[in-house]
């Protein structure tokens, strides 16, 4: 009885990480087809010197949009900073992507002394699916960026 129930049990888990796997290639599929498609991009830019501080960033924003859905958001943002007479620059980029007014994927980096990290947040139904970076704080971080997608979609449907 014992390695029956062993058995039902492991079958379910391999289903539900098999289920998870899929969805993540055709969220990633979704994501590559946005990303190569002819849909209307917006981009706009700022510049924002706090000198007194020693920090000039340049941030660029781009929507892209098919008909009055957004499809992809982007915040890369160069950033350089003078410490101790230094200059050091940072990199970071976040691509939020939509399907459906719903948020699928945050894709994350950040470059910074010449190292890169990448971060990707899969979501699905409205809950974090699945990410790629296992720390104490990755869970809050995928609620924190749904809760953000959801408040982009709200100011860009007003």
């Amino acid at each position: 009885m014992k390695v029956l129930f062993l058995f039902f049990f492991l079958f379910g888990a391999t289903k539900t990480f098999s289920q998870d796997t899929v969805r993540i290639k055709q969220i990633d599929s979704l994501a590559k087809a946005i990303n190569n498609s002819n849909f209307k991009i917006h981009t706009d830019s700022m510049t924002q010197d706090f000198s007194q501080m020693g920090l000039l960033m340049k941030t660029y924003l781009t929507a892209v949009t098919d008909s009055n859905q957004l499809k992809k958001y982007t915040n890369k943002v160069y950033a350089t900073r003078v410490e101790g007479g230094v200059s050091k620059q940072t990199t970071t980029s976040s691509s939020f992507y939509f399907d459906q007014n719903k948020l699928i994927k945050v894709e994350e980096f950040i470059i910074e002394d010449n190292k890169e990290n990448h971060a990707d947040w899969y979501y699905a139904d409205d809950k974090p699916l699945y990410y790629t970076v296992k720390n104490d704080r990755s869970e809050e971080r995928s609620i924190l960026l749904l809760d953000m997608s959801r408040t982009m979609l709200k100011l860009i449907h007003r």
